[in-house]
């Protein structure tokens, strides 16, 4: 079925479940340590980091805490110190990276990174991405601005949402990423055999499909929620608002929104996300690394 018939098919069912009072699909809260059905595989943690926007300078009211580079190390710094049973595998990495400032530094990450475009990340800043990461965006064979791994029995899910010049109104389709067929690959990761899949991108769905900035596109939000109410992963992480961490159901997924490590509006804190996926259930937890003076 194609883009166009998915869309016409399921948009009905998602938007029913919003009518007949299941609040949790459209309400957004403040996530705290919760947890969704059990993974398959034995116990692992992994982290998230949105926006770090490593090539600025320091921001007002958190000079204290230098520049991008040195904030996204202060994340590094405090998912070493983190407990055994939360120490990270590996972080994802929402978009707006700068990578080429990050690339000078990538000695220095102990952790490895799989990371997404963002809209800073257009045009040959996505060459670079695709050149850094190979075993992520050039595996197979086959060269891509999306992708996919398995570990430890759980999918993850790397959607490319963000085009060109920094337009803050993200789209699953533009000439500035591809191969064309993204939303029919998202399809089949989705329909993937593992139990537990986890899905990162950079931009979130607005979550009643609503012409809006920094958010996907009406038309994309629209598919997009449609087919995470059919389909979804267990947890999708977004990035892109720079506001305080947000979460919401979309059917059985949960939706979270992660504040920026770099800056956010409203002086909300810095900070990241670690995640443990573990026989009882995939549990999240904020990890704080810098507070506005």
């Amino acid at each position: 079925m194609d883009r166009r018939g998915f869309l016409k098919a399921s948009l009905a069912s998602a938007v029913g479940l919003l009518a007949h009072g299941r609040g949790a699909h459209s309400q957004e809260s403040a996530p705290g340590d919760q947890a969704v059905e059990a993974a398959d595989g034995p116990s692992f943690a992994f982290c998230v980091v949105a926006d770090p926007h490593c090539s600025e300078g320091p921001k007002a009211g958190l000079e204290h805490l230098g520049n991008g580079v040195d904030k996204f190390f202060a994340c590094v710094a405090q998912m070493e110190k983190l407990r055994a049973k939360e120490r990270p595998d590996f972080m994802l990495v929402v978009g707006d990276v700068h990578l080429w400032e990050l690339r000078k530094h990538l000695d220095r990450v102990s952790i490895p990174m799989h990371v997404i475009a963002g809209n800073h990340e257009s045009g040959g800043a996505k060459k670079e991405m695709r050149e850094l990461f190979p075993g992520d965006f050039k595996k197979g064979g086959r060269e891509a601005d999306y992708y996919s791994f398995v570990h430890r029995g759980v999918r993850f899910i790397a959607v490319c949402d963000a085009g060109s010049g920094g337009d803050h109104i993200g789209q699953l389709c533009s000439e500035d990423f591809g191969p064309r067929g993204q939303c029919e690959w998202l399809e089949r990761e989705l329909a993937a055999p593992e139990r537990n899949k986890v899905l990162f991108a950079h931009i979130p769905p607005e979550p009643q499909g609503r012409d809006r900035n920094m958010y996907l596109s009406r038309n994309d939000s629209r598919y997009f929620n449609a087919l995470m109410a059919k389909a979804g992963p267990d947890v999708a992480f977004f990035g892109h608002l720079h506001l305080e961490t947000t979460e919401r159901r979309i059917g059985r997924t949960r939706s979270i929104t992660l504040r920026s490590c770099c800056w956010n509006s409203q002086r909300a804190p810095l900070g990241f996300m670690v995640v443990r996926a573990t026989p009882e259930g995939i549990a999240t937890r904020e990890v704080i690394t810098g507070v506005y003076e």
